[in-house]
């Protein structure tokens, strides 16, 4: 799911806070030097250390895919997490109405739900994705869990008759040191995404087409929903009316569409 609003303030206020703490630093006349330097260090470490929990696209070591190569013309990446839900197929209708392909990266719990949903939507010739077993956050998790919410999806969603590509993304985006260990194990890409527009939140539809609209940029990876966590009966009726009008608005802007896999 994107970040709700009082993240950001939270994020925001975390910058602020260095910001003030480095100018304090710096100007402080009788500190010493080195006191100033291993202050500024540590502060700059921490930052790091908190951008890196904090932001999904985030990592130092540039481990985390968020947006799609550079090509020539405009494209996009529209792609779903937390389904299958028994909504999909509406999704799953106007995506092949507009002749798009999505990435769908689903929830094995989900998908255990409605089966006939997820070989459909592969059959269609969309990217089914791995998203995990449930919605559990992992960024505190060890290795083991991680290991097993993500060995579990990988098995159980080939025993229900799709293979997924190893493309993932954790719940939320979180992660932690444990997640690339795992990831790498099991040769698992790790996505994030560029422009999420709360659609979990569900306002009214023209706002949804706004938020996309607003930053709307080359190599965007956008992330919508087709189901709302570990929800039995999700409610995505808002992100279903703002779909065609989305991908109509994208369009008419010059965006052509890929699914991560063909990235």
């Amino acid at each position: 799911m994107g970040a709700k609003a009082r993240a950001w303030v939270n994020r925001g206020l975390v910058v602020f806070a260095a910001v003030v703490g480095f100018v304090l630093v710096l100007w402080l006349p009788r500190i010493p030097a080195w006191t100033k330097i291993g202050t500024l260090a540590l502060a700059a470490l921490a930052g790091c250390f908190a951008a890196f929990k904090e932001l999904p696209a985030f990592d130092p070591l540039g481990r985390i895919r968020w947006r799609l190569p550079r090509r020539p013309e405009r494209v996009c990446a529209i792609t779903f997490d937390d389904g299958p839900s028994e909504n999909t197929a509406h999704v799953l209708k106007i995506l092949e109405r507009h002749q798009v392909k999505a990435t769908f990266f689903v929830l094995a719990a989900n998908a255990r739900r409605h089966p006939e949903v997820l070989r459909e939507t592969a059959a269609r010739g969309h990217t089914i994705a791995i998203h995990g077993t449930t919605h559990k956050k992992l960024h505190r998790a060890g290795e083991a869990e991680i290991e097993q919410e993500l060995s579990t999806a990988i098995r159980e969603l080939s025993e229900l008759g799709v293979t997924p590509a190893r493309l993932y993304r954790t719940p939320h985006g979180l992660k932690n040191a444990a997640t690339f260990r795992v990831a790498r194990k099991f040769g698992c890409q790790l996505w994030a995404w560029s422009r999420g527009i709360w659609d979990t939140d569900r306002p009214a539809p023209e706002i949804l087409v706004k938020r996309v609209m607003r930053f709307a940029c080359s190599r965007m990876v956008l992330l919508l929903h087709d189901g709302r966590g570990d929800e039995e009966h999700p409610d995505i009726e808002s992100m279903v009316a703002a779909l065609s009008r989305i991908i109509e608005r994208l369009r008419a802007d010059g965006f052509t569409f890929l699914t991560l896999d063909k990235a």
